[in-house]
């Protein structure tokens, strides 16, 4: 008889409405995560701020991203993926009125703590809905809303200057990610949201889930990897203007050139991940980053630094999204766990590589700090060449249990046979 049974890899990627919400959805959170370089200068005008307490302003929504990435899973299995979802858009609104209504640098910190804590629990409830709903096609999906993710966080500083144009004030690009939350939520708020699949086991299990090393080393390597992007991001238009020369306010224009890359890498990475496995495409991807990022770092002329910051975005920019999925092909099963201990690790690296690099600039100058992010690329290689060995030795080892498992079963029956037959 025919086999007429189609498999899930062959059939085609389908954004549906879930699909469509969870993209927006998470656009809107990078939206206001992206918020602190550009709402931070005029904080600082308004406020008769330091450049110590501006930074704390990233800190806050790190600091949630932190506290979040511990709980998130936990949150979900014992409220709901819907709840955790609507709870985190909930928050997002909290978190931009209270930025909207600061007069003190407490307020301001602390809504960023909201959205980042809140926004958090909504980014992990996307990205674990979106592994569940598609599956295999999970690296397709969570490279798309990356990408959408990416365009969130690039519209922030045209809203912010756009709305200053306007007469709205900085506050105005605040109104952008509510209203857009508030249309979402008339629009979709029925739309289901795919629970978690194993939510029962683990709890026969005594609320424990052991990852295997391998989910852990890709882990350790998508933490080098944010920590590298986020240092790119947060101190390239510094780099350009301290070291490379360029005019303050043309460097911070020549930036966007690294995320539009963002947006463009992330494109082509969804499409790659329908043909290839995203274990596959994680090396040459860095390899990319790492090409790109040398001629921005060591470039020998200004065009060549502006390349180089180009090319070093469209590597860069999947890091994220491919170990995140080759994390969570580990661990199928536990999506929430496998994208709470992303946010987890995510919050680590930001909180911790650009006042790291920032502290080392200080000490020795900006170029040569800089060195530290070809440092954490050499170490995400290194943790990506361990988890694909851990990878194919766990595999062997399942593959020779089954094989003695069925041996063992044939013997058995092969015995039974001998004695049950009278001949």
């Amino acid at each position: 008889m025919k086999n007429t049974t189609v498999s899930t890899w062959r059939q085609p990627f389908v954004r549906d409405r879930f699909t469509v919400l969870a993209y927006a959805l998470l656009a809107s959170f990078c939206y206001l995560q992206a918020s602190p370089g550009s709402l931070v200068p005029f904080l600082h005008a308004e406020m008769h701020l330091n450049y110590t307490i501006d930074s704390l302003h990233m800190s806050g929504i790190a600091l949630g991203m932190i506290v979040a990435g511990l709980l998130a899973d936990r949150v979900s299995g014992r409220w709901g993926r819907r709840l955790t979802l609507w709870g985190g858009a909930s928050g997002l609104l909290v978190g931009a009125l209270l930025l909207m209504f600061s007069h003190h640098p407490a307020i301001s910190i602390f809504g960023m703590f909201v959205i980042g804590l809140l926004g958090t629990f909504l980014m992990v409830t996307v990205q674990a809905s979106l592994s569940d709903h598609h599956a295999e096609h999970r690296a397709t999906a969570i490279t798309e809303a990356n990408m959408i993710a990416s365009l969130g966080a690039g519209l922030a500083p045209i809203c912010l200057g756009g709305m200053v144009l306007l007469g709205a004030g900085w506050r105005g690009m605040l109104f952008v990610p509510m209203v857009i939350v508030l249309l979402l939520a008339l629009c979709f708020f029925k739309v289901s949201v795919p629970e978690a699949r194993a939510f029962a086991r683990k709890q026969e299990a005594g609320g424990r889930v052991k990852a295997p090393g391998a989910f852990w080393l890709y882990w350790l390597a998508m933490v080098m990897g944010v920590a590298a992007e986020w240092s790119v991001s947060f101190w390239g238009s510094g780099y350009l203007t301290n070291v490379v020369g360029i005019e303050r306010t043309s460097a911070a224009t020549l930036m966007s050139l690294f995320f539009l890359a963002a947006v463009i890498g992330r494109f082509i990475g969804s499409h790659l991940t329908r043909r290839i496995a995203v274990e596959r495409l994680l090396l040459p991807v860095l390899i990319v980053a790492i090409l790109g990022f040398t001629l921005f770092w060591l470039g020998p002329s200004v065009p060549l630094h502006v390349v180089g910051l180009f090319v070093a975005g469209l590597g860069i920019c999947n890091l994220f999204p491919f170990t995140f999925s080759a994390s969570a092909n580990r661990i199928p099963q536990y999506a929430d766990l496998a994208s709470a201990r992303s946010a987890l690790g995510g919050g680590l690296a930001i909180f911790c590589a650009p006042l790291v690099l920032g502290r080392l600039g200080d000490m020795v100058g900006l170029r040569s700090a800089y060195s530290v992010i070809l440092g954490l690329f050499v170490l995400m290689g290194v943790f990506m060449v361990l988890a694909a060995r851990a990878t194919v030795d766990r595999s062997t080892t399942q593959t020779v249990i089954a094989e003695d498992m069925l041996a063992s079963d044939t013997l058995t029956e092969d015995s039974t046979n001998l004695i049950v037959d009278p001949v």
